[in-house]
């Protein structure tokens, strides 16, 4: 089994300033409360992501599992190092050829499915997560 974890720290830290603004501006008196819990529900759900390999299954999931997605070992047809740039920003994209998951900008692992889809899944060893991979397909 294979289990990495990563933390958004840029949402994390940008939720932070946003929160902080907010609690100091006399201006948003009357909205603060709402804005306040919806940083806080972004921040829980967005916090980390999560990847999980099992005997059959390839799992990713956000935060606390409420996001999660997941493809059967034996749909994936190759794997290979993605490089994510910064303009893609962070959290679930649509690219032109698939969908990326990322908790940073950074390196991903091109996930190519039997069916032709594409899966990017940002993490901080990819090597690590290919090996896994390649060991289970």
């Amino acid at each position: 089994m294979y289990k990495q974890t990563e933390l958004n720290y840029s949402l994390i830290i940008i939720l932070l300033v946003i929160s902080t603004f907010i609690i100091l501006s006399p201006e948003l008196a009357g909205l603060k409360i709402i804005i306040l819990s919806i940083n806080l529900l972004v921040t829980l759900l967005f916090f980390s992501l999560t990847i999980v390999i099992d005997e059959q299954t390839l799992r990713w999931y956000f935060g606390f599992g409420i996001i999660s997605k997941g493809v059967e070992l034996s749909q994936i047809a190759e794997t290979s190092v993605y490089k994510t740039k910064w303009y893609q920003g962070i959290g679930i994209r649509m690219l032109n050829d698939g969908w990326l998951y990322n908790a940073s900008v950074g390196q991903a692992i091109k996930i190519t499915l039997t069916d032709g889809k594409n899966i990017y899944l940002g993490c901080k060893d990819v090597d690590a997560l290919q090996q896994a991979l390649k060991v289970k397909v």
